[in-house]
Order: C-alpha cells, then structure tokens, then sequence
C-alpha cells in the first residue's frame, strides 16, 4: 500500500515538491502511520521495505547503508512516537477506543518527531539539508501531517459511514 501510494504521489509531483526527499503533502506518511496504529512492527516494517526500494529515485549515488537506516529511522521513529503516544493517550491496542482528536495529536507528534531525526541524519551525512536544517525539518513534517491528516481523516470518514450504513435494518453485508 505505501509503495502505491509513492507512486501516486510520484506521479502528481507530489514527492519532491520542496527538496529531495521532502514533499509539502505526502500521503506515504499516512500509510506509515495507519501501518504503525493499526499493525504495529510488521505494518510497520513493510512501509521500511517499500521505502528501501523506493529511496534511490530521490537519493541517487548514496551507499548501501544509507538505503537501509533512512528508512528504518524514517519507519521505525513513527512506530516508537505512536507506541508512546498510545500509551500517553491510554488507546487500547485494537485502537477501538481512538476518539477523534487523537488522530491529530499522535500525526503531529510523530511528524515532528520524524522531521528532526530524518534531517539530522541528511545534516549529518551533509546531505542538501545541512544549510537550512530548521526550514527542511520544518518543511518535511509539515509535508507528512498534511499527507498523513488528509489519509487518516479519510480512513475515519469511510469507518464512520461504514458504520451508518451497517447499522440500517435493510443492509445486508454478507
């Protein structure tokens, strides 16, 4: 799912509308971010995997390494910030009892969170980003709560009318 949403994201311009590697709308982060509250480490570590294979069309000429611990600090930050932010909130582990304003609080903690630590490692690897590390940080994480809020509140839309219309008499969903 992460890996078809890159590339529709790809295909609008989307990825790399700010810098490499740094889009002001990107939906991928909402995938991560529904894989690490609903799935946990195996949802996430499919978005790590889609991310490995993808990181070299906005990272070109990197080494080996690198396209293993991006997308592992990329995946696995986000997972550590909803673990927290589940446990701060008190959201059971099936997530039944996520309220709406959940949604916003754990995507901005955990955009915030991902921007600082994705651009101190491009900073420390004098990546593009070492200039304007604040701006790019900025930037990213308000690129993936965007596409991540834009994601999220859709999935909570369709569940809501998912629930409507399974609660009619005349529905049958068998």
């Amino acid at each position: 799912m992460y890996f078809a949403v890159f590339e529709l994201s790809w295909s609008f311009d989307l990825v790399e509308s700010y810098a490499p590697g740094i889009s002001l709308v990107f939906l991928p982060a909402g995938i991560k971010l529904i894989a690490a509250l609903v799935s946990g480490f195996w949802g996430v570590l499919g978005t790590v995997i889609a991310l490995a294979y993808v990181t070299p069309s906005f990272w070109p000429d990197q080494p080996l390494w690198f396209y293993v611990v991006y997308p592992a600090l990329s995946g696995f930050s986000t997972l550590a910030v909803v673990a927290v932010m589940k446990r701060v909130l008190v959201i059971d582990d099936d997530i039944r009892n996520l309220r709406f304003i959940h949604i916003p609080l754990i995507d901005l903690c955990a955009t915030l969170v991902h921007g600082a630590l994705v651009n101190g490692f491009f900073a420390l690897n004098h990546l593009e980003v070492d200039q304007d590390f604040f701006t790019r940080a900025f930037a990213m994480s308000v690129g993936d709560f965007v596409g991540s809020l834009i994601l999220l509140l859709s999935f909570a839309m369709l569940a809501k009318l998912y629930d409507v219309y399974k609660q009619r008499p005349d529905t049958n969903l068998n």
